[in-house]
């Protein structure tokens, strides 16, 4: 049985069982498709691990992954599994490269895979520290541990160098025949309050065993994802995202191909045209893109008589939309149930995996934030935000604490993060989120306890993007906060305040697209959406700024230029 919780595992038994099934199928904005079945991934995941381990990795050694959502991404994924190795996410949304740098840097990677023709690759920034000399090795005086590059092109007309057309070339296969549950799979980044991100390690036991409890909780007789053909915007190196969610479930991942033209101009478009094309059952998606999905689908089905139309409508929803990572509203319930007979809005993070999920049929009955019962195995306590020793009762607010079923998670190779930081005494995580446990035992999350803003399934620490833009000419201070958002439940603000009349808001919004964020066009990128120019920013008495305030304001001018 344990053998089974390691995707090495599950990805055999999915080929055994489901064969030319696919695993993947990968759409582009130019209306491309390219299907991935379970037998062709296991092949070039294979051939790329014999890769892997002619080069002297397996076993013990890291590869940072800084590919995009494409074939060439879940094949090397895969193919790390196979070697024995183990990934790390490689995103790169500094334009200076600098959180990828510390991402090496601090995981003491063998190994980087990198597609150095795409726009705003990260090699652009690498190639400025990395010398590369035979056979792809490579030198770096300040990432000494990191000793293999591989170059992962797509070339038009599966030509030469094309990195999937040589695996179908290749004879070499190998798969290690000795991964454990307790082996790392990979490593996640997450939010740090430097800007710089927490390397969360999850061994094959600890991904797996949160999606089976999921997937066989007793709340419904038919999982919401098991044998499901879902659409997902989440990228592969994100937890809500990750390659192997498919292999666990037997269920097929369609996504954008973003290696085949970058994101679609009008990602809801797109998304309403996979759905269709696709025939799929279920969608994990951000918030954002709701409305205009909505309209499109009324657009697309509407009827002249009233029942008809209604009838149409339910015979083209889908079975089950997901929505998670950020406070869920009665609004945004309304309009995935628009789209979909079932909405499930679940809690949990990078840090310490799945918590909880509510299955909604009916917003009415919805209330704000709720995040439904703690799934089986995994406990929840609200305390005091003064003292942790005290446990809340029923419906008051406080700090959540929970003991999930991925009890080994760590952070990696950062001294600065102690267990005593994150754990209590008695084995609970401090999520750093607020909420309350209500009378049915529903674990009710609010948002963070700190500075940090929850923007989509992201949590964004302000005060490194500050200390940026306080570089950028003409800016005297800056204070970056959320405001609020229906659907993303925040937006960030920039509050400027300026040397002079001399400097616009426009130039200091090209400074940070240009010197501070890369400028890949992401939905999900950590760039402020509105600039506001203050005279001065309210003070305490201590000389710091009061960021509640400065927020209030911000949310008040907006709310009415609006």
């Amino acid at each position: 049985m344990a053998q089974q919780l390691t995707l090495v595992a599950k990805l055999r038994q999915r080929v055994e069982e489901q064969g030319e099934s696919p695993a993947f199928i990968f759409r582009s904005p130019h209306d491309g498709r390219y299907v991935l079945s379970w037998n062709r991934l296991y092949r070039l995941a294979g051939r790329f691990a014999a890769v892997l381990n002619s080069r002297g990795l397996g076993r013990g050694h890291l590869v940072v992954n800084t590919l995009v959502n494409s074939p060439e991404r879940a094949v090397c994924e895969a193919g790390i599994w196979l070697s024995g190795a183990a990934s790390v996410n490689g995103h790169c949304q500094m334009a200076d490269g600098s959180d990828l740098l510390h991402t090496l840097r601090v995981s003491r990677a063998s190994a980087l895979l990198v597609d150095p023709d795409v726009s705003n690759s990260p090699w652009n920034v690498l190639t400025k520290y990395v010398s590369v000399g035979e056979d792809d090795s490579v030198t770096c005086s300040d990432l000494t541990d990191l000793k293999k590059l591989f170059f992962i092109r797509r070339v038009e007309g599966d030509g030469p160098g094309d990195f999937i057309t040589q695996l179908d070339s290749d004879s070499d296969w190998f798969q290690a025949d000795d991964v454990t549950p307790e082996d790392t799979l990979t490593v996640f980044t997450t939010s740090g309050t430097t800007g710089f991100s927490k390397l969360v390690v999850y061994t094959h036991g600890n991904f797996i065993q949160p999606i089976e409890a999921f997937s066989k909780d007793k709340r419904t007789d038919t999982s919401p994802l098991e044998n499901d053909c879902q659409f997902s915007t989440a990228p592969f190196g994100w937890l809500g995202g990750y390659v192997g969610t498919g292999a666990v479930t037997c269920s097929t991942k369609v996504t954008c191909d973003v290696r085949a033209g970058g994101f679609p101009k009008d990602m809801p478009e797109f998304i309403f045209q996979v759905l269709e094309k696709e025939k799929c059952k279920s969608m994990f998606i951000n918030p954002v893109y709701l409305p205009r999905l909505m309209q499109l689908a009324k657009t697309k089905h509407v009827k002249t008589d009233s029942k008809a139309e209604a009838q149409m409508s339910e015979e083209n929803k889908l079975n089950t939309i997901f929505l998670g990572a950020l406070p869920v509203t009665r609004h945004m319930v309304a309009a995935a149930l628009s789209l979909a007979h079932v909405a499930v809005i679940g809690y949990g993070a990078t840090d310490f995996s799945g918590v909880s999920y509510h299955i909604v049929t009916d917003s009415d009955t919805f209330v704000d934030h709720d995040t439904g019962l703690p799934v089986e195995g995994v406990s929840v306590k609200i305390v005091s935000q003064d003292d942790e020793e005290t446990a809340l009762p029923v419906n008051q607010t406080g700090h959540i604490l929970v003991k999930s079923l991925a009890k080994s998670l760590v952070y990696l190779n950062d001294p600065t993060l102690k267990t005593d930081d994150y754990l209590t005494k008695d084995g609970f995580f401090r999520t750093q989120d607020v909420g309350r446990l209500d009378e049915r035992g529903h674990l009710i999350v609010d948002g963070r306890g700190s500075d940090a803003i929850m923007r989509g399934p992201y949590i964004f620490y302000p005060s490194w993007m500050e200390s940026r833009i306080r570089a950028c000419p003409g800016v005297h201070d800056v204070i970056i906060t959320g405001v609020p958002d229906p659907l993303v439940n925040e937006e960030l603000c920039a509050c400027v305040v300026m040397e002079s009349d001399s400097v616009t808001l426009e130039q200091v919004r090209h400074f940070v697209e240009k010197e501070v964020v890369t400028t890949e066009d992401d939905p999900l990128s950590p760039r402020p959406r509105y600039y506001l120019e203050f005279q001065s920013f309210p003070m305490t008495d201590s000389g710091k700024p009061k960021r509640k305030v400065i927020k209030a304001q911000a949310s008040e001018r907006l709310q009415c230029s609006d």
